[in-house]
């Protein structure tokens, strides 16, 4: 006896692409006119419609799971929030800490810093130059010898 799986009902239980926007307006934040993002900042669902159907608003992605995996970032991004510093990483090993303050980032503005800087960093070459200068040296030569693709940064 053979069994078929019907994986696209799969995807869509994994991969959840629209809501009822009654059943989750508590867990969402207002971007622009009609564009919502979960407040609890899940990574995998970064901004989503709002769309009205003859059965009611529904909230749908903006966003393709596997174009996201393709676009992964080496670099990763982390903030202290009781000291206001933001802790930039290259391949899951800590790099430099910097203040926010030092960068000029408000602390009402330090929540977003880690959505769009390493996507940043990622392509512009010359923001990735201006941190390696904020490193000690001995640690910015230790970090160089382990990651000399971060050499082709240097100008």
């Amino acid at each position: 006896m053979k069994h078929s799986i019907d994986y696209t009902k799969l995807e869509t239980q994994v991969f959840k692409k629209a809501y009822r926007l009654a059943d989750v307006k508590h867990q969402l934040e207002t971007v622009a006119f009609d564009i919502v993002r979960f407040k609890d900042g899940d990574k995998g669902a970064e901004l989503w419609q709002v769309q009205s159907a003859d059965d009611g608003d529904f909230i749908v992605a903006l966003y393709q799971q596997e174009e996201e995996e393709k676009t992964a970032s080496p670099w990763g991004v982390s903030i202290s929030k009781v000291s206001g510093d933001i802790q930039v990483s290259y391949q899951g090993a800590p790099l430099v800490r910097l203040a926010s303050s030092k960068l000029g980032i408000p602390r009402s503005e330090l929540e977003k810093v880690p959505n769009y800087l390493p996507s940043k960093l990622a392509e512009n070459k010359k923001l990735v130059q201006a941190l390696l200068q904020e490193m000690p040296e001995p640690a910015k030569k230790m970090a160089l010898d382990r990651y000399p693709e971060l050499g082709s940064y240097k100008s």
